[in-house]
C-alpha cells in the first residue's frame, strides 16, 4: 500500500481501522487515545497484556495493522509480535507504521502534532 501524503496515510487508517475485523494494534492507551479522537474503533493496546493473550484476541481478525512505536522497543514489539501472528495465519500490515518513519516521530502518540501541522519529514 502506497500513501501519497500523511492526509492520505490517515485517512487509509481511519478507514480500515472501523472495517469489520480489521484490528490496530498499539502499544498503549496514549497511542490508543490518538487513534481514537480521529474515530478509529478497532484499536487494541498491549499495555498490561501478554502478547500470546493478544494472539488469541485477534484470532479470527481478517488483518492486524501493527503500529507501535518507532524506537528501539517499539522495533522489538513489532518484531515479536509480526512473528507470532504470522505463525498463527494473522494477516499483518507493517506499511502504515513503515511509511511514519519518513517523519521526525518516534512514538505513536505524537501523532497528533503531525496532525495539527507539525509536518517534520526526515
Amino acid at each position: 500500500m502506497e500513501f501519497s501524503s500523511f492526509l492520505d496515510w490517515k485517512k487509509k487508517l481511519i478507514e480500515y481501522g472501523n472495517r469489520e475485523n480489521v484490528v490496530i494494534l498499539v502499544e498503549g492507551k496514549r497511542d490508543e487515545s490518538v487513534l481514537r479522537n480521529w474515530g478509529i474503533v478497532n484499536i487494541l493496546s498491549l499495555k498490561g497484556k501478554r502478547f500470546y493473550d493478544i494472539v488469541e484476541q485477534v484470532e479470527f481478525t481478517d488483518l492486524c495493522i501493527l503500529l507501535f512505536d518507532l524506537d528501539k522497543q517499539g522495533e522489538k514489539i513489532f518484531q515479536k509480535l509480526k512473528s507470532m501472528l504470522m505463525r498463527e495465519g494473522i494477516p499483518v500490515n507493517e506499511t502504515f507504521r513503515e511509511y511514519l518513519k519518513n517523519f521526525d516521530i518516534k512514538e505513536i502518540e505524537e501523532l497528533s502534532t503531525l496532525d495539527t501541522g507539525g509536518l517534520n519529514v526526515s
